[in-house]
């Protein structure tokens, strides 16, 4: 289970690095996952060491198309929660506290880790349907 939800994130980080970023397609981008995502999927490693965003355009189009508009039309507060913990970040690089996700929200923090936890779910059995 905590593979299939490593996995949930790690393809949500990479939708928020493409979300975050106005243009087609993500460029290479310091993900804030770093070596866990590393040791848990494999993740690309550049020269100087540190993880980058490995998924091109085609994958994060197909994942916004399918898996987040499914979340988005049956299940609009947490699509929300993660939009905005994932790809509504001022840093471009990095997704929002737990603590700012709540106040972006406008709920209290356990309800934002709530539907947080919720999305992650819902991503990790979506992907694992299709695998």
């Amino acid at each position: 289970m905590a593979l299939v939800n490593a996995q949930a994130e790690f393809a949500l980080e990479q939708w928020g690095i493409w979300a975050r970023i106005s243009r087609p397609g993500p460029r290479g981008a310091i993900s804030w996952m770093g070596p866990m995502m590393d040791r848990a999927v494999g993740q690309i490693i550049d020269d100087s060491g540190y993880p980058v965003q490995s998924w091109n355009d085609g994958d994060c189009e197909a994942f916004d198309a399918h898996v987040m508009r499914h979340i988005r039309e049956n299940n609009p507060p947490v699509f929300q929660a993660l939009k905005t913990y994932y790809a509504d970040a001022a840093d471009e690089y990095r997704s929002v506290s737990k603590a700012d996700l709540a106040k972006r929200l406008r709920i209290n923090r356990s309800t934002a880790i709530k539907r947080l936890e919720i999305g992650i779910n819902m991503v990790a059995a979506m992907l694992a349907m299709a695998a």
